[in-house]
């Protein structure tokens, strides 16, 4: 069966390859559950290209904690997320943690000067920051709403990052609103274009899924193309409190979207028996 594909030729997305563990408890917390629920394990080795990767995956989950294995007769094991998998799930996982969160109004504003015979520290810097989620609002100026004093803290302990950089708190931006700060940090029309291409890939797919009757495999694509499609639209969202977000701002319906095509996919396993 094919399904409506993410990508698009007028883009050039970074390669969005993630760790295996994420990528379990990705599936595991959304189509698992569901699952789990109803007494049938999902046959996850039509996740990988070989029974010897499975394994290997499978194994490196058991040593790190973060699958569990209960007891039960069948032929295939019950698997479960333990509460440290559920502790390191991303934020892209539930965005709903960050979205709610009341905004005391200060912004946390970092300023750093690394000299440029230092690029490499300079660039891995700002990854770090970009996935703290925040905003570039100049070059070497970055900002967020969170307060970000513990991971600063780890820097300045881990990487001397307080020999080249400030971090303050802020009110106010002078002769700014807060929404300009908003939309001169993040690239929000970027981050649109990402979210109605989203929607409109898997509105069409999940339409082609009630219609249709896929087979596991087809099922399982459709599960892993989803995954990686909203993991591109969120890495680069900054998931801002609500008071925060843009009028044009789509997250939340992707994330509605997500949830019923994931519920559907489920479904679509468990009828197949």
């Amino acid at each position: 069966m094919s399904w409506k594909s993410f990508h698009h030729p007028d883009w050039s997305l970074p390669v969005a390859r993630r760790r295996v563990t994420e990528e379990w408890i990705d599936f595991m917390k959304g189509v698992g559950d569901l699952l789990a629920t109803n007494g049938r394990s999902l046959d996850w080795n039509h996740s990988y290209p070989s029974q010897t990767a499975y394994k290997m995956a499978m194994s490196r989950l058991r040593k790190a904690g973060l699958a569990a294995k209960a007891d039960r007769t069948g032929k295939l094991p019950h698997l479960k997320l333990t509460p440290l998998a559920l502790e390191r799930m991303p934020a892209y996982q539930q965005p709903e943690k960050l979205w709610n969160t009341s905004w005391n109004g200060i912004w946390y504003v970092l300023i750093f000067d690394v000299p440029e015979a230092e690029r490499h520290y300079r660039d891995t810097l700002r990854g770090f920051l970009k996935r703290l989620r925040m905003g570039c609002l100049q070059k070497s100026v970055w900002v967020t709403p969170r307060d970000i004093r513990p991971d600063y803290d780890d820097l300045r302990q881990g990487a001397n990052i307080h020999a080249v950089s400030y971090l303050l708190e802020s009110k106010t931006v002078l002769h700014r609103e807060t929404n300009e700060v908003v939309d001169h940090s993040w690239d929000f029309d970027r981050l649109l274009t990402l979210h109605e291409r989203y929607l409109e890939v898997f509105e069409e797919n999940l339409l082609m899924l009630n219609e249709t009757y896929p087979e596991t495999d087809a099922l399982m694509a459709l599960l892993r193309s989803e995954s990686e499609a909203y993991f591109q639209c969120m890495r680069q969202d900054p998931l801002l409190p609500n008071e925060l977000l843009p009028s044009t701002y789509l997250g939340k319906k992707v994330h509605a979207l997500r949830q019923r095509t994931r519920n559907a996919i489920g479904h679509a396993l468990l009828q197949l028996g």
